[in-house]
């Protein structure tokens, strides 16, 4: 039995045509407004139910320091070279750090000398005394023979007075040795102490300046910025940072969502044309304002809860490069 089929007719041949280019015009306008609605709805609604966190690429971050002020001479490295701990990074140069090793050392050497002063003089109070304790007993000794003769007649006035005397002058020159003697190994205690401090300044003060060396602490890979030989840098003024080896993403958890994370989920980390995979470490218990990179005119989050993902394989992020996390929604998550 043959299928009938509609004639088409030559004189209406262009309005049927137009009446089928319209029908599919329709289904694409429709088609357009569904998608851009869905859009439009997933924009605004769609990270309550499914995981699209912001987040940023961050490692454990290592500033370096000016110790002092100082000019920098030369500059060993530049922005994203790895170093390992104990590489060279610059070299400074501070007229105030050298005076002020100098004035340390002019000031241990001073004291050194006074040391070496006391300690003489000490040494000749110490082989004198002996000597005055010996007078002063021997006077005193013939001071009582002479009291106990006086009154026979057989020592005259003159003679007892002037053994008298003769105990006297030793007795206090006895006491002056005693005196001396205690206040040089008091003042002696006092300036070893002092240079006992005064090395120790020295010694910290060599090991800050170290020549103007200024090394790694930590192996990493320099930031962004570095400065310029000649450039003039305060105390306290950052130098320059190194960046760890071990990255991690901080992320940004919505204001609203309707699943649960929980520590070890996996998720995916994206970011251009990179993606790997993450595991979710902690979900910390404080909140951080969004940077403006991630401020949404149409969502706007004054503070959001903060969560931490480890890297599982390689890192193909830079470091503070803006990535998405996601991979869960309505708390099922496919990434494995």
């Amino acid at each position: 039995m043959k299928r009938l089929r509609k004639a088409i007719r030559v004189d209406n041949l262009g309005t049927q045509q137009r009446a089928g280019s319209a029908k599919w015009g329709r289904l694409v306008y429709i088609g357009l407004i569904t998608t851009f609605f869905g859009s439009l709805l997933y924009y605004l609604f769609g990270n309550v139910v499914v995981l699209s966190a912001d987040g940023i690429v961050l490692a454990d971050i290592r500033a370096v320091d000016a110790s002092y002020t100082a000019t920098i001479v030369e500059v060993y490295v530049k922005q994203g070279d790895h170093v390992e701990e104990g590489a060279p990074l610059m070299r400074l140069e501070s007229f105030a750090m050298v005076k002020e090793i100098a004035d340390l050392a002019l000031r241990d050497g001073e004291l050194a000398v006074r040391e070496g002063q006391l300690r003489g003089q000490l040494n000749v109070i110490k082989t004198v005394k002996p000597l005055a304790e010996r007078n002063a007993r021997e006077t005193t000794s013939t001071v009582e023979k002479f009291d106990k003769v006086s009154g026979r007649g057989l020592v005259s006035l003159t003679t007892r007075d002037s053994a008298l005397q003769d105990s006297l002058n030793a007795a206090q020159r006895l006491a002056e040795l005693s005196s001396q003697e205690v206040s040089i190994e008091s003042e002696l205690a006092l300036v070893a102490k002092s240079r006992v401090q005064s090395n120790r300044a020295m010694e910290q003060l060599q090991n800050i300046y170290a020549d103007g060396n200024v090394k790694a602490a930590s192996s990493g890979v320099i930031g962004v910025k570095v400065p310029m030989p000649g450039q003039v840098v305060q105390l306290g003024e950052q130098l320059l940072q190194i960046n760890g080896n071990t990255a991690y993403v901080l992320a940004y958890l919505p204001d609203q969502y309707l699943f649960q994370l929980k520590r070890g989920t996996v998720v995916t980390i994206r970011s251009g044309g990179e993606t790997t995979k993450g595991r979710i470490d902690s979900i910390l218990a404080v909140a951080d304002a969004l940077p403006d990179e991630f401020q949404n005119l149409f969502r706007p989050r004054d503070r959001s809860r903060l969560f931490r993902v480890k890297l599982e394989g390689s890192n193909p992020f830079a470091v503070s490069q803006k990535v998405t996390v996601s991979g869960c929604a309505l708390g099922f998550c496919w990434v494995r």
